[in-house]
């Protein structure tokens, strides 16, 4: 194939690579800055032709086109039959490779252009957009670090590092897979998926640096019935944060799969998120062009976690969801106590349509036990079955991994929660929904939450500073609790400059209306 090495500002415009071995394309070192891949043509038209152990990697590890250098502009190209389309294995090549080696974070470095690729036929994932999670890093005019502490998360003040990248217009069918297991920042607009076995394969994500709510916008989601490849199932991220979809369609039939939407893919186990109380919000998402045999939402895909199947929650503001403000899963029964009803199964398996607005509650810090809470949809009996293991009656579990606590509580209500609090050197963040969700909204979102004695009132608006959607984990998110937050000890001590006791909130309206860009 073409190999882009070491190398800035070249173009690679209009080849056509048959039958290359390992890579039909490769940017190699992972410095590589401003090159130009448009209008290429990688066609494998044997899978094991092409499949190949080669110097960096074994035969799996091989794609149309392989990029370690991430900085670059990629165009409308084409990739055909190999075991990857476009491959961007970022954390797979973390240090980076040759001269380049130690020197850069090829999983951090943002992209450029991306615009107008098609990938089809291939072996594995055709787009596999791997582990990307773009930042504002600090390089030189080689494209080496200048600065390692521009990596990571947050910045030395707590603020989000991300960098917003956005990739247009890329057609992807016939592939077993599409997506990526976990990115941050980055913006699906004008996505077209036809026939694939997975619509779409993410499992972790995160809330938009620049606060832009959606992460697929304006993007078609297709099988047709009479091809008899492909499975129409989007496989959705988890994770406390809120996932936004814009002006998506679901469209044609293919054999049953998990739902057209599951929210959720792996969560609860290690390489998924957690804990598992996403927010997805739906605008303008319409599933009238379905005549799948799966039904339109699912809690949870390929986890056989409890909490996977129960905190999950499904928001809108329009007819998304068949004119529920909120939809969640009926093993948090006591929501039905709060006013939320059963829904059809067209809709849902085990689902309850709320009119009330539903959002997600955490806690991150050590093992404090079982926390209880307690308030509007928690008044009921325990069901100690899986998956609801007394999640229904406000069983909050820990979630080791990510070192957190999650659940849901009713917009504008009172809640009191109870644990092994307090000892020396122990504390406990508490975080409530998301900003975004305020901003879109147009209301600020509030409870108020009581734990020791001490109540505070909870906002969407709340401070974010070295809160990271991911969880304290493995490292890449320490946390750091700070007078802006509100923190438990052995209780609940407020935000600064926040009421340490309140009236009861209000729940807010569902017919406020925000501005919102077409790209944002």
């Amino acid at each position: 194939g073409i190999t882009v090495h070491g190398t800035h500002d070249a173009v690679v415009d209009q080849n056509v690579v048959w039958d290359a071995k390992a890579n039909g394309l490769y940017i190699e070192d992972g410095n590589e800055l401003r090159n130009t891949l448009n209008q290429n043509v990688m066609i494998c038209s044997i899978l094991n032709k092409c499949k190949v152990n080669w110097v960096s990697g074994a035969a799996s590890q091989t794609a149309g086109i392989f990029m370690i250098g991430m900085s670059n502009n990629i165009l409308e190209n084409r990739i055909v039959g190999y075991e990857n389309g476009i491959w961007t294995p970022g954390s797979f090549r973390g240090s980076g490779h040759g001269k380049a080696f130690g020197k850069v974070c090829p999983q951090f470095y943002p992209f450029g252009e991306w615009r107008g690729n098609t990938c089809h036929d291939c072996n594995r994932f055709g787009l596999y957009l791997d582990h990307q999670y773009p930042r504002n890093v600090k390089v030189d005019e080689d494209g080496f670090l200048l600065d390692k502490d521009s990596c990571e998360w947050f910045t030395a003040d707590g603020a989000d590092n991300g960098v917003v990248n956005e990739v247009r217009d890329e057609v992807n069918w016939h592939n077993t897979y599409v997506g990526q297991y976990a990115i941050g920042d980055i913006q699906f607009i004008n996505y077209t998926s036809v026939n694939n076995g997975h619509s779409m394969y993410w499992k972790q994500g995160k809330d938009f640096v620049d606060g832009r709510p959606w992460h697929m916008l304006d993007s078609v989601f297709a099988n047709d019935p009479s091809d008899s490849y492909g499975v129409l199932q989007f496989l959705g991220p988890s994770g406390p944060f809120a996932f936004g979809m814009k002006n998506c369609v679901f469209i044609g039939s293919s054999p049953p799969g998990i739902a057209a939407l599951a929210a959720g893919q792996h969560c609860g186990l290690r390489g998924g998120a957690g804990p598992c109380n996403v927010q997805y919000l739906l605008e303008n998402v319409d599933f009238s062009g379905m005549r799948a045999q799966q039904p339109r939402l699912a809690f949870g895909a390929n986890s056989g976690v409890g909490e996977a199947a129960v905190l999950p929650v499904f928001v809108t503001k329009d007819s998304s969801l068949g004119g529920f403000r909120s939809i969640v899963s009926s093993h948090l029964n006591g929501f039905a106590e709060a006013g939320c009803v059963p829904i059809d199964s067209a809709w849902a398996k085990d689902a309850l349509g709320c009119d009330a607005s539903l959002r997600r509650l955490n806690l991150w810090g050590a093992d404090a036990g079982v926390l209880k809470l307690m308030g509007p949809g928690f008044n009921v009996h325990p069901d100690m079955s899986f998956p609801a293991e007394g999640r229904n009656a406000g069983e909050v579990k820990y979630d080791g991994l990510r070192k957190g606590y999650g659940s849901l509580v009713l917009v504008g209500q009172d809640y009191e929660l109870t644990g092994s609090f307090g000892g020396p050197d122990r504390s406990w963040i508490v975080e409530f929904s998301d900003p975004v969700l305020g901003d879109y909204f147009g209301a600020d979102g509030v409870i108020n939450l009581r734990v020791g004695g001490q109540t505070c009132q909870l906002r969407e608006s709340d401070d974010r500073s070295f809160i990271c959607e991911m969880g304290e984990f493995g490292g890449q998110c320490d946390f750091k609790a700070l007078s802006s937050h509100h923190v438990v000890t052995d209780q609940l001590r407020c935000a600064q400059g926040r009421p340490s006791t309140s009236p009861s909130p209000t729940s807010s309206s569902g017919t406020t209306t925000s501005t919102t860009s077409t790209t944002s």
